[in-house]
């Protein structure tokens, strides 16, 4: 009767060690799985931030083409307002008005 009883409880014991690594390995499952899930969240914030930063870095090249855009008309309208100022220095406009400066020579008769 002993000898059942230790193998009844050999028995017990080696379910129990089953039942306790099946528990071992689904518990290491579900951490490898937690790290894979941990790991991905990780990878997509570092996508999310690779695309802002080039976002942000195409706004500014955007700003930068765009200012230099500005400046270049800026200096093509200072020149040209420059050459429109010294071409009428160097060529007086004509005076119009039809006769309002030729009238004043009939007095003397």
């Amino acid at each position: 009767e002993r000898e059942g009883a230790a193998a009844a409880a050999a028995h017990k014991a080696r379910f129990e060690a089953g039942q306790a690594l099946a528990a071992e390995k689904k518990a290491r499952r579900e951490a490898e799985r937690r790290a894979r899930d941990a790991e991905a969240a990780l990878s997509a914030q570092a996508a999310e931030a690779a695309a802002e930063r080039a976002a942000a870095a195409a706004a500014l090249e955007r700003a930068r083409t765009e200012a230099i855009a500005a400046a270049q008309q800026a200096d093509s309208a200072q020149q040209g307002a420059a050459q429109e100022a010294a071409r009428s220095a160097r060529d007086p406009p004509p005076v119009s008005g039809g006769g309002g400066g030729g009238g004043g020579g009939g007095g003397g008769g």
